[in-house]
């Protein structure tokens, strides 16, 4: 099996956060699968969690984890699982433009490692046509430079790269301190080349230097108050967090502030997705999560209130008939007291029904229940707070 050289993928850097199979963790449990390390580890990460959320139609995230799992196969040669993850990616469609074509570019290089040809070309051919009717002009050369190496075509003469084109491919190799050098190599002109320091930035996080990640960030978001800028500030301070958890209010600060900007910025998908992390997260900076899943593990069931209504029926019907032949019976001289008593214990067995039915049972979960109630009030109220002072400082 060869491998196909010409192929060099530039991976889309941006990684979506959701809310909601238990689908109420599938974003955060997808962006933790993401930041596992590129290859293997990421694949284990990603094979997981298509197990827990595997239903497509229900999370959009699982379509993307099909995505990575053709990416990080085809990185590590797993040619045969590439094609099929990536054919699976395909399928389900949802995919934006890049990543799609990115795919069709993956599954020709594939079938070409494979010795297939045939269905090598038809992917080329697609990746080709369809990056260039997406203006994706990188992946259009490189499925043409695919398509000519499988038809046999001589070689063009290497051309050399550009900036981007050099730090790009060193960040997607995971090669982020050679990254961060070359960054610092360049003329002023690719150092404010917005691209450029994107990946110079993210360079900076993957390597582990949050403060200095955290100091270019902070002064790009003080010269263009940007949503991105924003939410990769909150994505630092989450990384910080993890370390020490006070940083989780300046996490949630930069993700409000980055969800009103995406609603300034009429991109209400990523406005509802970074309003809902900050939540989450405010959530967590008291643990509210945790408390509500050991909540609803150690609930007891309450045992329903069984109605009495066909039997209270039953016994007043009994009533009346009886009422009605002691009525017939004792027209002229005045009722025994024997005669009253039946009435009286079939009333009585109504009465008491009546009361068992609008007692409810006792709910043992009732106090427990209140107080995360009430937290909950106070978080929210705390979040509406953050979101007001983030609304006068961005003088929205």
């Amino acid at each position: 099996m060869r491998t196909m050289k010409t192929v060099v993928l530039i991976i889309a850097l941006a990684a979506v956060l959701s809310w909601g199979q238990n689908l109420e963790n599938a974003g955060i449990d997808y962006t933790t699968a993401l930041q596992k390390k590129p290859g293997s580890e990421r694949i284990t990460a990603f094979e997981a969690y298509i197990k827990n959320y595997p239903d497509p139609g229900q999370n959009v995230f699982t379509k993307l984890a099909y995505y990575w799992l053709t990416v990080d196969n085809y990185k590590v040669k797993s040619y045969d699982k590439a094609i099929r993850n990536g054919e699976k990616a395909v399928q389900l469609g949802g995919m934006e433009a890049k990543l799609e074509a990115g795919v069709y570019l993956i599954l020709g290089s594939s079938y070409g490692a494979s010795n297939n040809k045939e269905k090598a070309l038809t992917w080329a051919e697609k990746a080709a046509s369809f990056a260039q009717k997406h203006g994706i002009a990188d992946i259009a050369k490189q499925a043409n430079a695919l398509k000519s190496e499988l038809s046999g075509a001589a070689k063009q003469p290497a051309r050399p790269l550009t900036s981007l084109e050099k730090i790009g491919q060193l960040y997607t190799a995971g090669k982020y301190n050679e990254a961060i050098d070359t960054y610092n190599s360049f003329g002023a002109a690719d150092k404010n080349d917005e691209k450029i320091f994107e990946i110079y930035a993210r360079s900076l996080m993957k390597a582990g230097k949050l403060d200095a990640a955290l100091k270019e960030f902070s002064d790009a978001y003080a010269k263009n108050r940007k949503a991105i800028n924003a939410e990769r500030l909150g994505n630092i301070y989450l990384a910080k967090a993890e370390r020490d958890r006070k940083f989780l209010d300046n996490a949630v600060a930069f993700q409000i502030e980055a969800g009103l900007l995406y609603d300034k910025e009429n991109n209400s998908k990523r406005r509802d997705a970074l309003l809902t992390n900050a939540k989450y997260w405010l959530y967590e900076k008291y643990n509210y999560n945790d408390k509500i899943k050991k909540y609803n593990a150690s609930v007891k069931p309450v045992k329903p209130v069984v109605s009495n209504d066909k039997e209270i029926k039953r016994l007043q019907l009994e009533y009346d008939k009886l009422d009605r032949d002691l009525q017939r019976k004792y027209v002229d001289i005045e009722m025994p007291g024997y005669e009253q008593d039946k009435l009286d214990k079939i009333q009585e067995q109504i009465d008491k029904l009546k009361a068992g039915a609008s007692t409810p049972a006792n709910d043992p979960n009732a106090a427990a229940a209140q107080e995360l109630e009430k937290e909950k009030q106070r978080i929210e109220a705390e979040f509406k707070s953050l979101s007001d002072q983030a609304r006068k400082k961005l003088g929205l």
